[in-house]
């Protein structure tokens, strides 16, 4: 796998911002290690649990915004600005002090995971890969802004 040179992480960074002020998020820290040194508090896998349920809205890093609804039995449809839907499946596990997967069903091929940390303003959680540590989504209940 190749490195993405500075100028273009630089560019995928400056799009996000525009973006999430577009759709009324906040900025995230770039990645995980960020996240930590701003001492944002990790979403843990008992919180996950029990918050995550429920209709829910995405912004991803790769500025699409996707609607969510979540079922407690584990139940999910996907829906994003782009118009493509889907259904799938979400589960917390243990791993790494709790971590949020989500799988669809077709077009989106496979499994994504994250680790979440509270935004400051305790309505938006940041999401990122737990490999690479970056940031890849910011989501938050759909009734809130």
């Amino acid at each position: 796998m190749t490195k993405a040179p500075a100028s273009l992480a630089g560019l995928i960074w400056l799009t996000t911002v525009a973006a999430a002020e577009a759709q009324d998020f906040p900025l995230p820290p770039p990645t995980r290690s960020a996240a930590e040194a701003a001492g944002l508090p990790r979403v843990e896998a008992e919180k996950l649990s029990r918050d995550y349920a429920g209709k829910r809205v995405m912004l991803t890093s790769k500025s699409e915004l996707i609607q969510l609804d979540l079922r407690v039995d584990g139940t999910l449809d996907y829906a994003d600005d782009k118009g493509v839907t889907d259904t799938g499946s979400w589960s917390v596990t243990a791993r790494d002090a709790g971590t949020l997967c989500r799988r669809f069903s077709k077009q989106m091929g496979g499994r994504t995971c994250d680790v979440y940390f509270a935004a400051p303003d305790g309505v938006h959680w940041f999401g990122y890969d737990p490999d690479t540590g970056r940031w890849r989504d910011t989501t938050r209940a759909q009734a809130s802004k």
